[in-house]
């Protein structure tokens, strides 16, 4: 894969962007997702809504709750 340094830092930082995200979400899930979307399996349904976002949702929902 990529062995530029600053293309893996950005890429580690990804990585703890969503990690914290799935944490936070997982926390109170109902907060960002719809109920009927939690009944049958919650991880799945936050791991849904996570891959949905673009990335600047995603960092902006992760600098809100830093």
């Amino acid at each position: 894969m990529y062995q530029n340094k600053a293309v893996l830092r950005k890429n580690q930082k990804g990585k703890v962007i969503v990690k914290k995200l799935f944490n936070i979400i997982k926390s109170n899930p109902r907060k960002f997702i719809a109920k009927e979307h939690l009944t049958k399996d919650k991880y799945r349904a936050i791991s849904d809504f996570i891959s949905g976002m673009t990335d600047r949702f995603a960092i902006n929902l992760y600098n809100n709750f830093k």
